[in-house]
């Protein structure tokens, strides 16, 4: 709403316009007062609000964490739930893909290749696979995960050498006497969870996937 304050004239008397100008200044003081219920400058928060209606909207100072505009609504950071995500408008789209499929020509000569570190989870959920040396084995050592954290590797190449996928540490859990997951040809899939152990250590459980063999 407009504030709206009484004009005092060039001509007009100083002395005789003090009750003019202590009504202006209480004009704006009770705005002020009004305006500082949701509005804390020293504090730099703003509280208490109904409604809040604008084109964009940023969160984050030097690294930006949320970012709204016309066109996107991007969330730069970690999200932690903790009620129910419901999709009422569309599909649930994954594209955590990893840009480099995990090959013989990517491993060289020694044919290992590392998907996470010893202080770093997997960084992607989707891993292309393939290995054209039918020769030996491109053997890729899976490091533990977050608990709750998906994984899939998705032989992508048309080759037939064997991806051998090897928990590092023992944490990768299998059915029978085998401690690897051998994909040998395209289009074959295996989908990982990490599961807490028991212990509050992450593990890797099969919950799906094709044409995928245990050695």
């Amino acid at each position: 709403m407009a504030i709206s304050v009484t004009e005092i004239l060039g001509t007009d008397s100083l002395s005789g316009s003090r009750l003019v100008i202590n009504d202006n200044f209480n004009v704006l003081a009770s705005e002020i007062n009004s305006m500082e219920v949701y509005f804390a400058p020293s504090a730099g928060t703003i509280t208490n609000l109904n409604n809040v209606s604008t084109e964009a909207l940023r969160v984050g100072l030097s690294t930006i964490l949320l970012d709204i505009n016309a066109s996107t609504f991007d969330i730069l950071t970690n999200v932690k739930m903790t009620g129910n995500l419901n999709l009422t408008g569309g599909g649930l789209f994954r594209n955590d893909t990893n840009p480099t499929t995990q090959n013989d020509t990517l491993a060289g000569s020694g044919m290992t290749l590392d998907i996470g570190t010893s202080t770093a989870i997997p960084p992607y959920s989707i891993n292309r696979v393939g290995n054209s040396d039918t020769s030996n084995n491109l053997v890729i050592s899976l490091y533990s995960g977050s608990i709750g954290q998906e994984i899939f590797f998705t032989y992508a190449e048309s080759q037939t050498g064997t991806v051998r996928i090897n928990g590092v540490a023992n944490n990768l859990v299998l059915t029978g006497a085998g401690t690897n997951l051998d994909l040998t040809g395209l289009g074959q899939t295996v989908h990982l969870l990490c599961i807490d152990n028991g212990s509050g250590v992450g593990v890797w459980y099969v919950v799906g996937g094709t044409g995928f063999t245990v050695s």
